[in-house]
């Protein structure tokens, strides 16, 4: 059975979405690639799509996933394009080759290179390099100094997700870090040692109504233990993280 589909880009796709229920499920760049066929695309598929492809050579240490189910071509086009995948291919569908994205691509392999020459595949790759990338690669970075906070935070046992270092020392967001926060048991101690009094505002709350927080923080050498946890009530635990 054939089908004729008549409309915009968009809405093909869309309706490729639909039909794809059944069978064997297409991923959203094979979705993609059946609306957006033509030149450009032939020949971004001879960078990215391929078995042991231009982009897989260079890029396997840092980027997840497979070139034969368009992972590879899609995480470059989402570097590239800031996440508008189809815009993007939608506007270069026509143009005779992918030339300007491969050199992107290499672009960014490269300064992923030599901003953090030491490897460590099982942290780096699948990182967001390519915004991290556009974010920082106008900016002189020392890969020395980087290289030795790195090393000092793997040992840290107050950091929890590892492979949120490479983020953090470019952006400074501990958000990346997933720091080690207090156990139930910890909140459960202090609460009893404090009578269930906030230190800050001096009100007596229920538990439930106060949360864990670091004397010394983190960022001044601060660790998880009894000796530098408090708990104060939500009102000051954010006006204490405001500051």
């Amino acid at each position: 059975m054939v089908y004729v589909c008549e409309g915009s880009d968009s809405e093909k796709l869309k309706w490729f979405e639909t039909i794809n229920i059944a069978g064997e499920k297409l991923t959203a760049q094979e979705l993609r690639n059946a609306v957006y066929a033509g030149s450009w695309l032939a020949d971004a598929k001879r960078y990215f799509s391929k078995t042991g492809c231009a982009a897989y050579q260079i890029g396997q240490d840092y980027v997840s996933g497979s070139p034969i189910r368009q992972e590879f071509l899609e995480t470059a086009l989402d570097w590239i394009s800031d996440g508008h995948i189809e815009a993007y291919m939608a506007k270069h569908q026509n143009h005779p080759n992918a030339l300007a994205l491969w050199q992107y691509f290499q672009a960014v392999m490269t300064w992923v290179e030599a901003t953090f020459p030491n490897k460590r595949k099982k942290f780096m790759k699948g990182q967001d390099w390519g915004r991290l990338y556009n974010r920082f690669k106008d900016e002189v970075l020392d890969s020395k100094r980087l290289e030795a906070e790195i090393a000092v935070l793997m040992q840290d046992d107050e950091v929890e997700n590892k492979k949120g270092i490479y983020p953090y020392v470019l952006t400074r967001e501990e958000k990346y870090l997933n720091l080690r926060t207090f156990s139930d048991g910890m909140k459960q101690k202090l609460y009893e040692h404090q009578g269930g009094i906030c230190p800050m505002c001096k009100e007596t709350f229920l538990i439930e109504q106060m949360e864990g927080d670091h004397i010394t923080p983190w960022s001044q050498g601060g660790k998880t233990t009894l000796e530098n946890g408090q708990m104060l009530c939500k009102n000051c635990n954010r006006r204490k993280s405001d500051r």
